[in-house]
C-alpha cells in the first residue's frame, strides 16, 4: 500500500479518536441533525404541455441543501426534497443545440459520483445520459432564486405539478421598466 495513503488514513483515525474523546469529556453526545426530506413527484408543464426532459431543483429557503431530479420525456419528475419552504428551478438548457455534449444528448452528474470525484482526483466519473429535447423556456426558471416558483414540502410522499409560463409574472420587489 502507498505510504502516503497509510499516513493519511492514520492521521484521519487519530483525529477522529481525539474528537471522540473530546466529545465524551464535554458531554456532547448528540448526533448532528440530518436534513429531513420527503418524496415529491409530479409533472412539469410549459404552456399546459409536459416539458420533455430536463432537471428540477428544490432548494430550501432556510439554510438547506438543494436536491435535484430528472424530468423525463413525458414531463414527470420524482425528487427527495428538503422539508419546508423551497424555491424551485427548472432547466432544460442541456438539450439546447449549443450545449450538446456527446452524441446529441445532455448529461447530468451523479451526486454520489460527484462527491467521490471531489474526494479522489483519480476517480473516473460516469455521465448519466438524460433523455428529452430542448424547448425554449424563459431563462429565469433555471435558478430557483429567480424562477418565482415556491412550494412547501411536508413530511410524507406528495404530488406537486410545476407550471411554467412563456410570460412569467415579475418577481416581487423587482424594478419595473
Amino acid at each position: 500500500m502507498n505510504p502516503c495513503i497509510v499516513k493519511s488514513v492514520l492521521r484521519l483515525v487519530c483525529g477522529c479518536l481525539a474528537l471522540g474523546l473530546l466529545t465524551e469529556t464535554t458531554g456532547c453526545t448528540k448526533k448532528p441533525r440530518e436534513p429531513e426530506n420527503a418524496e415529491v413527484s409530479g409533472k412539469v408543464l410549459f404552456k399546459g404541455k409536459p416539458l420533455p426532459g430536463g432537471m428540477v431543483t428544490f432548494t430550501a429557503i432556510k439554510g438547506g441543501f438543494p436536491s435535484s431530479g430528472r424530468i423525463d420525456e413525458n414531463g414527470n419528475y420524482r425528487i427527495m426534497a428538503p422539508i419546508g419552504e423551497v424555491q424551485i428551478g427548472v432547466d432544460n438548457r442541456m438539450f439546447e443545440p449549443k450545449h450538446e455534449v456527446g452524441k446529441g444528448k445532455g448529461f447530468a452528474r451523479n451526486p454520489v459520483q460527484e462527491h467521490r470525484r471531489n474526494k479522489r482526483p483519480d476517480f473516473q466519473e460516469e455521465a448519466i445520459p438524460l433523455k428529452g429535447r430542448y424547448v425554449p423556456i424563459p431563462e429565469r426558471y433555471a435558478d430557483g432564486a429567480t424562477s418565482g416558483l415556491t412550494y412547501t414540502v411536508k413530511p410524507g410522499s406528495q404530488t406537486h405539478d410545476i407550471e411554467l409560463s412563456d410570460n412569467p409574472p415579475p418577481l416581487s420587489g423587482a424594478a419595473g421598466p
